[in-house]
C-alpha cells in the first residue's frame, strides 16, 4: 500500500469552527498501527466538541473516533496484525499504570488516552493508534459498521451496569443513536418488555418490538410506562438523554429494588428523590466507557438479529463532510448515524 506525504481531514480550529484542511500523514511510533480510514461514524459527542470543547482539549484538533479502515503501516514491535488487515479502532487508550486501571477498571483510567482529544483522530485519511485498542473486522462485515464498535460497546456496558436479565422489563429513555442501539441491543437479553421513550417518529420506529411512547403525544407519561409495564413498573432503566427531567421519569418508573443507569451525561445538578430511593431500595448506578468489550461488541454488530448495520443511515464521501455534519446536528427526523467515507484502495 502506498502511503501519500500529505492527507485530507477535517480539523478543530476554534469552537463552533471545523475545517478540512491537508496534513502530514502521520507515522506509528512503536506498538502502533497506521490506519487507512475507511468509514468514520460522526458521534454525539464529536458534536458537543465542535459546540463548547467540554474537556478542554488542545485546539487544533483532527475531530472523530469511531473508525475503521485498512492496516498501512505497522510500527515496531507489532506482530498481529499486517498491512491491508481489515480493523476497526477502540478510542479509549488506557495507561495501564494508574490505580484504576491497576484495579481493573482500564475504562475509568485516570491517564486516559483517547483518539480526538490528546491525539488527532478519525476525520482523516490516515490516524495512528496502539494495537492493543484495535481488532480486526469479520469477514463480511461493511467498514461503516465495523465502525460502531465502540458505540456499541458503551451501550453493553450501560446494559451490564444495569443488569438487564431474561425475562425483565426495561425503560430507555431517549431516542437518540445511543439510545437506539440500547434498545436494540436490549432483545439481546430476551427480556419480556422493551419500552424505550423519544420525540421523533423516525427514531421511535428504528427499534422494531419496543413499545414506543412518544413524549409529545402523550399526556402523562409515567402512566404510559406503568401500563407498558403490565402495571408493575420496570426492572431497569437506561437514561440516555441527559435531562433532569428524565432522571425523575426513569426514578418514578422503576419498581421496588429497580435499577437505573446513568449512560448521558447531565452536566448540571440534577434533584434526586432520596427518600424515592430509600423506600423502594433503588439502585443508581453510572455507565461510563466499556470494560474491554470490543470483541462481544463485533459479536453484536455481526448478530443479524439484533439489526445493528440499520443504525448507520447516511454514508457521505468526504467531500460532502458539511451535508454529513448538518444531518447530524439537525436530521433527527431521518437520521441516526452518519457515516463520512474515504475511497477504498483497489
Amino acid at each position: 500500500m502506498t502511503i501519500p506525504a500529505q492527507m485530507r481531514a477535517l480539523q478543530l480550529r476554534a469552537i463552533g469552527r471545523l475545517d478540512a484542511v491537508t496534513l502530514p500523514v502521520p507515522a506509528p511510533v512503536p506498538g502502533e498501527l497506521l490506519i487507512r480510514t475507511v468509514a468514520t461514524t460522526i458521534c454525539t459527542s464529536d458534536l458537543n466538541d465542535m459546540r463548547e470543547n467540554p474537556f478542554g482539549m488542545p485546539l487544533p484538533r483532527v475531530l472523530g473516533h469511531e473508525g475503521a479502515g485498512l492496516v498501512a503501516a505497522v510500527g515496531d514491535g507489532v506482530t498481529d496484525f499486517r498491512i491491508g488487515d481489515r480493523v476497526t479502532a477502540h478510542p479509549v487508550i488506557p495507561c495501564q499504570q494508574c490505580p484504576s486501571c491497576r484495579r481493573g477498571l482500564a475504562h475509568l483510567c485516570e491517564r486516559m488516552g483517547h483518539l480526538a482529544l490528546d491525539r488527532d483522530g478519525t476525520f482523516a485519511e490516515y490516524f495512528c493508534h496502539p494495537a492493543r485498542r484495535v481488532r480486526r473486522v469479520p469477514v463480511g462485515m461493511d467498514l461503516a459498521v465495523a465502525a460502531l464498535m465502540e458505540p456499541v460497546a458503551v451501550c453493553l456496558e450501560a446494559l451490564a451496569r444495569a443488569r438487564v436479565a431474561a425475562g425483565e422489563t426495561v425503560l430507555v429513555v431517549g431516542d437518540g443513536p445511543f439510545g437506539v442501539i440500547i434498545a436494540r441491543l436490549a432483545f439481546h437479553f430476551q427480556p419480556r418488555t422493551v419500552i424505550l421513550v423519544g420525540r421523533h417518529d423516525f427514531r421511535l420506529a428504528q427499534v422494531p418490538g419496543a413499545i414506543c411512547l412518544h413524549e409529545r403525544h402523550t399526556d402523562n407519561m409515567h402512566e404510559a410506562i406503568h401500563r407498558a409495564s403490565g402495571g408493575q413498573g420496570v426492572d431497569a432503566a437506561i437514561l440516555a438523554v441527559g435531562t433532569a427531567e428524565a432522571v425523575d421519569l426513569c426514578l418514578q418508573s422503576l419498581h421496588p429494588r429497580g435499577r437505573l443507569a446513568i449512560f448521558s451525561a447531565i452536566s448540571q445538578p440534577a434533584p434526586v428523590d432520596l427518600f424515592l430511593v430509600h423506600v423502594k431500595e433503588l439502585e443508581l448506578l453510572g455507565a461510563c466507557n466499556d470494560e474491554e468489550a470490543l470483541d462481544e461488541a463485533l459479536a453484536c454488530l455481526a448478530d443479524p438479529h439484533l439489526h445493528l448495520d440499520g443504525i448507520i443511515t447516511h454514508r457521505l464521501p468526504f467531500d460532502r463532510w458539511e451535508e454529513a455534519m448538518a444531518l447530524a446536528i439537525r436530521g433527527k427526523d431521518e437520521a441516526l448515524k452518519v457515516a463520512i467515507t474515504f475511497e477504498e484502495p483497489a
